[in-house]
Parts: C-alpha cells; structure tokens; sequence
C-alpha cells in the first residue's frame, strides 16, 4: 500500500492522527474483505511522517516515557531544545535505509502477590516509537482476525466485556455450570518465535516488516546486574508490540474453539442435539493470556474439555498448562477472573449468577491504603496524603462499578476513612478528638485546601451490557455504528486504563 505523497515537513499531531486513522481504516477493510490476503506493500507505512509522528505522540502521552531504557534517554531529553524532528529524522532514515537495529531491553522486576517477581522489559524511547509505528500498521490488519471471545489489549475492549461475557453465559437459559480456569506455565517468556512469525506471515508478505518483527523478538535483555541474555524465546512484558504479538500467538487458541463452536454447535439447535445425546457444549473467553473455558455439561466432560486444550497448547503453541492453576470449578463454588468473583447464589426468586470485587482485589486496594496512611506518611501534609488515595479510590471503583459491589465499596470507604483518622492522629497527637474534628473532618468529610477524601460509596453500580461481537473500534465505524447500541463504544482506551489498576487486580 503506498501512503499519500511524503511531505516536506513534519505534520503537525493533530494531522498525524487523523492521516494515520484513515490508512487504517483502508487496511483494515482490506483485511476484513479478504481474508486470504497477504499484504506485501506496508514498509512505507511504518516510515511514513504521520505514523512516526503519532506514534512519537502515543508513547510520550503515556507515563513510562519518562522511564529510560539501557541508553538513558528520557521523553524530556528528545525534547529539549527542539530536539523532536531531528530525533524523528533519525529514526525515519535509519528504517529507511535498513541500518536501524533496536538495542538490548532493561529488565526491571515487579513484585507479584505470593512472593514472585515479574519481569518487565524497557526498550529504548526510540524502540518504542518504532514499534508504536509497526503496531499502528499491524494492529488494523490482525484486528481484522481476532476473534470476539478475544479481549485483552484491544482497541475498544475492556475486562469488562470478557467478565459480561462469562455471566451471559453462565446465568439463565444458557445454564454453563462448569468452568476450566486456564493457566499457561510462564507464557510470555515462552513464545516460541518460529511459530509466531509463521502466524504473522500469514497476513505479511513484506520482508522489511518481518524482519522488524524478528529484530524486536531477538533484541536482547540487559540482566539487573548488568550481564546480557539473548532473548531465544518470548516477547519481553513492557514492549509497546507485546500484546498485539500476544494475542497474535494465542489467536490459534481463539481459532480452535471458535471453529468447534461455529462448526458443531451452532446454531442453538445443535447445542441442544448435543446435549441430548450426551456431549458437552463449550466456549472459550480469553484476556491476554488469561482464560477461561465454560462447559455445558458434567464434571468428567470438563476434565475432557481440560485434556483437549492441554494438547493444542502443546501442540499449536509448545506450551504447558499449569497443573496446579489450571482448575476445574463449578459456578456455585465461585471463581476469580481479572479481579472478580464470579459465583452463582440462591436467592428467594432462584439461583443467581453475581459478579463482585474477590477477596485478593480487595485486601490489595486495602493494603495500598494502608501503605499511604502509615506511620511513614505523617511528615505529608494531608491534601498531599489525599492526592495520593483519592485516584486509587476512584479507579479501583471505576473498574468494579459493573458488578454488585455496593456493600465492598460502602466496606471500602469506611476502612479508608478509620484509616485517615487514625492518621490525623498520629500526626497531632497533641490535639484532642474535638480539634481534630473541627479542624480536618467536619461535616462528615475529611478534606484540606479542597481535596476531599473520596467515598467509593458514592460511585454509581450498574449492570455493564453484553455486547458480543458488535464492539466499535476506529477502524471498523463502516460495519458497526459507535452510535448504535448501548455501551458498543468505550470512552477510554481499554489498554491504559487496564494498566492503572492492574497492580490492584492481579
């Protein structure tokens, strides 16, 4: 595809934009048309000023920009001084003229509940501008692929959509009591490279593009202690293009059981033809590499269920299954996914499937809240105590909202609000109660220069809609109306806001 005629200069971001929206649109229709297509033409695209410089805009809009990689740049050193356009000129060359070759990832490890440590991967500034600039190409043309029950780190989708899913179908009339909890042993570190290249040469033709791909996958990672790795297998967590090569790999998953569902058990007639003579019905959901597989049928059916994709991930993708995380549970024990608790309970009008904050999510906002009111905050001023908990409040509510958890928020801003008092009074404890009272919390709130401590009680809970396949993305206005059916367009991108709470929710 050859993009518009290159312009003298640089366009402003605004123009970038919308110039990059709508060769995506264009490839994505292409795609969407033709499924056999193999695009061989879209190198120009990547080097194109547009995609550089909306690409430059994602990736400086996002707080890691401030992170450096093993060269120590940083957002504010490319513009300091004007330094963005010969910054860009650079990189547009050296992809250009093939010389381009992206340095060695800095490991950084996060800590995980139980103990563990996760390792996430920094590229350079200049590396994530340029896979910003492949992804905004790629992603319009994989999209066109993926499958509906896929919905981690894609334009338009949320956790939400994934967990709607999952009570449409375990609640009245579908009735899916059985559920196999998918865990793959260290996914993200096993990716095997020559089957996902086979993957993505399934839609690309162009050697420039796929040996960009192979160039990020093979980069390297620069150990904490200062030692190299070669990187073999996997695509390093914290690249801008590792969730869209993710969900590339994982697609073979999403396209076994969407091709057992479309070929055996539909339309609704056959589910039933199966089940009357003993065969289990099926349906896979998945978040990134998170899964979950829900089973119409009995206890040993699921267990065959569990076998089956025990095989095709160790066939289709040379992976393993967890043996110890990969469980079969029924929806009246309850389960946990993306920070819910999914679980069915009976009520005086009959069974009834909920979906709630899980105990882990909680105790986690809780021990977040308890880290910036203790003993070793009291030398901040309260509104700056506030300005720490009051995001957290709000966003770990935001993302709970769709679920009944009115009683966990109620629960939640009481603990917040015992937890400011006793802070106050730690750090006046020359103050009697009726000082404090009169000087930080009168009137039943607890605020300074005004800033007001939030109550999670006061976010609104609603039931979020199951919108199946009909989820409006940029690029596919032309098929699915954004102003159509209610709650088919989000208000904000799916990946960033995930990214804000995910330390609370995993």
């Amino acid at each position: 595809m050859n993009s518009d005629a290159p312009a003298s200069q640089w366009p402003l971001f605004g123009q970038a934009e919308a110039r990059v929206l709508e060769h995506q649109r264009k490839l994505h229709r292409w795609a969407r048309n033709e499924p056999a297509r193999r695009f061989d033409d879209v190198f120009n695209l990547v080097c194109d000023r547009a995609t550089l410089m909306h690409a430059w805009e994602r990736v400086a809009g996002n707080k890691g920009s401030m992170t450096a990689g093993v060269d120590s740049v940083t957002r504010f050193a490319v513009t300091r001084d004007d330094g963005l356009i010969p910054f860009l000129d650079d990189l547009r060359s050296s992809l250009r003229d093939g010389s381009f070759s992206p340095l060695p990832v800095r490991r950084a490890a996060i800590p995980k509940k139980g103990g563990k440590i996760r390792y996430l991967g920094i590229p350079t500034l200049r590396d994530r501008v340029a896979q910003m600039a492949l992804k905004l190409v790629l992603e319009p043309i994989f999209e066109a692929d993926f499958y509906p029950s896929s919905y981690g780190y894609r334009p338009g989708r949320r956790a939400q959509d994934a967990i709607t899913e999952i009570h449409h179908f375990t609640r009245k009339p579908s009735t899916y009591e059985w559920i196999v909890e998918g865990d793959i042993k260290a996914c993200f570190d096993n990716v095997n490279h020559q089957v996902l290249m086979g993957l993505v040469r399934e839609r690309i033709a162009d050697k420039k593009v796929l040996r960009l791909v192979r160039a990020f996958l093979r980069a390297g990672v620069v150990e904490q202690h200062g030692g190299f790795a070669a990187s073999l297998t996997g695509t390093p967590q914290g690249g801008v293009i590792s969730p869209l090569l993710a969900n590339i790999y994982l697609s073979v998953l999403d396209r076994h059981f969407a091709k057992v569902w479309d070929e055996q058990m539909s339309p609704p007639w056959r589910r039933q033809h199966r089940r009357r003579t003993g065969r289990p019905n099926y349906r896979l959901i998945r978040y990134a590499d998170d899964f979950v597989v829900l089973v119409h049928g009995t206890r040993e059916e699921a267990e065959q269920v569990k076998q089956e994709i025990a095989e095709i991930v160790a066939r289709d993708v040379k992976m393993t299954l967890s043996e110890e995380k990969t469980l079969i549970t029924h929806i009246d024990n309850g389960f946990d996914f993306l920070g819910f608790r999914i679980q069915r309970k009976q009520w005086n009008r009959g069974p009834m499937v909920l979906t709630y904050p899980s105990k882990d999510t909680l105790a986690a906002v809780m021990n977040k809240i308890k880290k910036w009111t203790g003993r070793g905050t009291t030398s901040l001023a309260l509104h700056e105590v506030l300005r720490k908990i009051n995001p957290i409040l709000r966003g770990w509510a935001a993302y709970f909202r769709y679920g009944a958890s009115k009683k966990t928020f109620s629960y939640l801003g009481w603990y917040a609000w015992w937890r400011m008092i006793y802070w106050l009074r730690r750090k006046h404890p020359h103050l009697t109660w009726g000082q404090i009272r009169r000087s930080y919390y009168g009137s039943d709130r607890i605020a300074e220069d005004g800033i007001v401590l939030y109550n999670p009680a006061k976010m609104r809970v609603e039931r979020y809609r199951f919108r199946g396949a009909q989820i409006s993305t940029p690029f596919n206005i032309d098929v699915v109306d954004p102003a159509g059916a209610r709650f088919r367009k989000t208000s904000h991108d799916d990946v960033t806001f995930v990214a804000q709470v995910s330390e609370l929710v995993t």
